[in-house]
């Protein structure tokens, strides 16, 4: 009998839109789906960890629902007014002269995401994984993409996952870590390179579709979805050919929930199930899985 093709997740970003990941990977389990190597950027990063650390998904979610994230890492759910708190912060900076090589201690916000993120893995690192991980950070200084694979989880995860703007950068080896997703939206690459022979790969960033420019900021936002849309969609087809067809793209309708409205957790979970449920043939026939196994372990 032929061996069975390593199957990988690769997980993209999208804040509070990512919460969709934690449906997905709900789904794929109950209906006996294997998964051998994960990989994420931003809240993929953050989801994925917690499945490649063999946690109960089902009470994430529970302990989830049941936490204010917003008040927990101090940021409203309103994006645009992030950003414009962020222009003032960075205006008192500069007229201050801050400079972050002289920062000895992680500012308020990047000590919350510790928090958070400690508090999701448990504290464990990557030696502690079940499944191949890795974490898809970018490299401010350089600008190329740097895979988080060693040390504890929840500062790799933080750096993932640290928005431009809204969250500082995290230091890490003397490289200054942010949002994977500028550079690696959905980190397909990265889980080829960590032995995926399959990969089922999920989008739940922003569409283009629908979104109008009423303000400046609207233009900027747009003016980077664009950029990010080119780099997606390259990305996507370089990484079909390497796979030669075994890949999969989900989805999920999340369109309707703005990167920072953590307060709607269940829609998007709900929405990664609906997901994986309308594409399952699809994903049966790519991983080599005939018939359904609900329940059954992974």
């Amino acid at each position: 009998m032929r061996k069975r093709r390593k199957i990988g997740l690769a997980l993209g970003g999208g804040g509070a839109r990512g919460f969709a990941h934690l449906g997905i990977l709900m789904a794929l389990k109950e209906h006996g789906i294997p998964v051998d190597v994960i990989t994420g950027t931003s809240m993929g990063a953050a989801v994925g960890a917690v499945k490649a650390l063999g946690m109960d998904l089902k009470k994430l979610y529970l302990l989830l629902s049941n936490l204010n994230l917003n008040e927990m890492l101090g940021v409203s759910e309103s994006t645009t007014r992030e950003i414009q708190r962020a222009i003032g912060r960075g205006v008192v900076e500069y007229v201050r002269g801050v400079d972050l090589e002289e920062i000895t201690s992680p500012p308020e916000r990047l000590a919350r995401m510790y928090e958070l993120f400690s508090l999701l893995t448990a504290k464990k690192s990557f030696s502690d994984t079940e499944i191949p991980f890795a974490a898809v950070a970018a490299d401010l200084t350089t600008g190329e993409r740097v895979l988080l694979k060693e040390g504890p989880i929840y500062r790799a995860v933080a750096a993932s996952a640290a928005i431009p703007g809204i969250f500082p950068p995290v230091r890490i080896k003397g490289m200054y870590l942010t949002d994977g997703g500028i550079i690696d939206k959905i980190p397909i690459d990265a889980a080829i390179e960590l032995g995926a022979e399959t990969v089922i790969a999920v989008d739940a960033g922003a569409p283009m579709e629908g979104m109008r420019a009423k303000t400046s900021l609207d233009v900027m936002f747009q003016s980077q979805r664009i950029t990010s849309h080119a780099l997606t969609e390259l990305q996507l087809k370089e990484a079909e050919e390497r796979l030669n067809g075994r890949f999969i793209l989900l989805r999920p309708r999340v369109s309707g929930i703005t990167m920072l409205a953590f307060s709607r957790l269940s829609q998007a979970v709900k929405a990664g199930e609906e997901e994986v449920l309308a594409r399952l043939p699809e994903i049966r026939k790519l991983c080599g899985i005939r018939t359904a196994s609900p329940g059954s372990k992974q």
